[in-house]
């Protein structure tokens, strides 16, 4: 179907699609913040051995976090401080951060979407966010 607007109008369609995109726009921080918030939440609950964390990490096959896996995640919670400074604050970066950041961030979107534990797949998707969010910032730095 071709739509024919006089004088220069838009179709509601392409409003409604501009629309859209600025909401997913004002929802992406938010989206991002509790995306990080939830990482570091749950990564604390692996370094601290938590029970809630036994399903949702390193496969859910563990009834004890062993120690390598708790240094492991020490690493882990210290690049989601990062992170934070980088997505968050003016903290200096060097230039190739973000591609870093967003090829970690596939890696674990994909790590976590073929996990055994069906709750470790919910992860998949505040990684997606993240990854998505270091995405944006890595376009924007090469223009």
């Amino acid at each position: 179907m071709v739509e024919v607007y006089a004088g220069g109008g838009q179709s509601s369609k392409s409003a409604s699609f501009k629309r859209t995109l600025s909401i997913m726009r004002s929802l992406l921080r938010p989206l991002l913040a509790l995306s990080l918030a939830w990482n570091i939440y749950l990564v604390a609950g692996v370094i601290f051995n938590q029970s809630y964390a036994l399903t949702r990490a390193a496969g859910g096959q563990y009834e004890t976090f062993p120690a390598g896996i708790r240094v492991a995640y020490l690493i882990t919670i210290a690049i989601l401080f990062y992170q934070v400074l980088v997505l968050f604050t003016q903290v200096k970066r060097p230039t190739w951060i973000y591609k870093v950041f967003f090829f970690l961030g596939i890696g674990s979107f994909l790590v976590n979407a073929i996990s055994r534990s069906s709750n470790e797949r919910w992860n998949a998707i505040p990684a997606a966010i993240i990854a998505f969010a270091f995405y944006r910032e890595w376009i924007k730095s090469k223009n």
